[in-house]
């Protein structure tokens, strides 16, 4: 029973890696698209992501740049879908005539995730937070509800969050060289995270909001100054000394 459910665990994991990577890249095109086509970010997890302008109108996303006999699209499942939305699922065609995702409203601050492994489609127009908190086994704030280190919001840019300060191990604490992202001085509800589990801040820049409790670690002890943008998913760290 124990090979079964190893051998059944290790087919899981191939079947789950090979379909995070069914697209190699994915695009948008349409009315709503500035310029006509742009190319959305491969991040973890086989998530694409877009953040910036969308104009009214409509929007499709697919495998090619140009539409050709090898392009694929990601169809919404209802009609009428917005693009604006809290998860709605996709499915894929070679219709170039299928369903569009609609944009509503305009505006310059639209976040969207393709999830190529849930096939669903999430997005919003995205609105500055109020406050953002590092804390963890690293931080002298260790993991206590009530005491996590407040970051420093940019005055020219809301979505811009800066720290500077000390990481290194404390063996006083759980998961001593980890740390992570709180939208509040408690655990919930808002809370990013690498895509992997133990990712070094120093290697990877990129991010999601929510999902697994993954973490950052620290490669080095010392002063580190950290920026994370909230808009564009992506943080930057410095070791300063």
């Amino acid at each position: 029973m124990n090979k079964r459910i190893i051998i059944l665990a290790c087919m899981l994991t191939v079947v789950t890696g090979l379909f995070a990577q069914k697209y190699q890249e994915l695009w948008m095109t349409g009315t709503a698209v500035p310029g006509g086509v742009q190319q959305l970010v491969a991040v973890g997890d086989g998530d694409f992501k877009y953040a910036g302008t969308l104009k009214e109108g409509e929007l499709r996303l697919m495998t090619t740049r140009k539409v050709g006999k090898a392009t694929r699209f990601l169809a919404p499942a209802v009609p009428d879908a917005n693009i604006a939305n809290h998860g709605i699922a996709f499915k894929e065609t070679t219709d170039a005539n299928s369903p569009a995702w609609q944009v509503v409203v305009g505006e310059d601050r639209y976040k969207f995730t393709v999830s190529t492994m849930q096939m669903k489609v999430r997005g919003e127009i995205f609105q500055p937070w109020g406050e953002l908190f590092i804390a963890g086994g690293a931080t002298e704030a260790g993991w206590k509800e009530g005491k996590m280190l407040l970051m420093k919001q940019d005055l020219e840019n809301p979505y811009v969050w800066t720290w500077e300060g000390e990481l290194k191990k404390r063996p006083e604490n759980e998961e001593p060289t980890s740390f992570k992202f709180q939208g509040q001085d408690r655990w919930y509800p808002k809370n990013i995270h690498p895509y992997a589990q133990g990712t070094d801040v120093l290697a990877d820049s990129k991010f999601r909001v929510g999902g697994n409790d993954t973490k950052w670690v620290i490669s080095r002890e010392g002063t580190y100054r950290i920026t994370v943008d909230l808009f564009n998913e992506n943080i930057k760290a410095t070791f300063v000394k």
